[in-house]
């Protein structure tokens, strides 16, 4: 008894391959999409495990720290500094500009790295008046509503250390803000330092 096996013809394959492509196709923005929201989630929660670890801080010594990883001692581990979307992983050399007393640290103080700014040592949240130079900073203009460090990684691919003055041509999407008080509130990218209101916030 002949036993025929009959194979897929060169259409079959062609709509198979055609239909696969097309549920690709489908899929792969929300799985991009379902991606960037964990890595947001996760990133939020680092922010606000830092929030209640300056929280600590400020309890212990009556004022900020000089630094953001200064309240590491308060923190179960140093990934917290880092957020998943950072490509460097908080890896940045960046150098102290006049004024600015490494507003984004790097691994300046931590060998693991920081990925966060630290808004009070950012110049031109001093000269608008946000917090005061220091150390002792003071309290923040706005009380717990006060910025207090900021991420960046969800609009922008690497530090500017100019982003005041480029942030309104150039900035596209969300900055995640670490308030005084500890809470995380998001606010477009493209609103510059001078017009910052805590109004603003999402």
């Amino acid at each position: 008894m002949v036993c025929w096996r009959r194979a897929f013809t060169l259409t079959e394959l062609l709509v198979v391959i055609a239909l696969l492509t097309v549920l690709t196709a489908l899929l792969l923005p929300v799985y991009t999409l379902s991606r960037r929201g964990a890595q947001r989630t996760v990133c939020i929660s680092h922010l606000r495990q830092i929030g209640l670890a300056v929280r600590m801080y400020r309890d212990d010594y009556g004022e900020l720290p000089p630094y953001l990883s200064a309240v590491r001692i308060y923190l179960n581990e140093d990934g917290v500094f880092v957020c998943p979307v950072d490509p460097l992983q908080g890896q940045h050399r960046v150098e102290a500009t006049i004024g600015d007393a490494f507003r984004l640290e790097g691994n300046h103080y931590l060998p693991s790295g920081v990925s966060y700014t630290y808004v009070p040592n950012w110049a031109i949240a001093r000269q608008l008046g946000w917090w005061q130079p220091g150390p002792p900073y003071g309290e923040g203009k706005w009380g717990e509503l006060t910025p207090l460090s900021e991420c960046h990684w969800h609009w922008a691919r690497q530090f500017n250390p100019a982003w005041q003055r480029d942030r309104i041509t150039q900035a596209r999407g969300w900055i995640l803000i670490l308030t005084l008080n500890g809470a995380v509130r998001k606010i477009r990218a493209e609103i510059p330092p001078e017009s910052f209101s805590p109004a603003d916030y999402r």
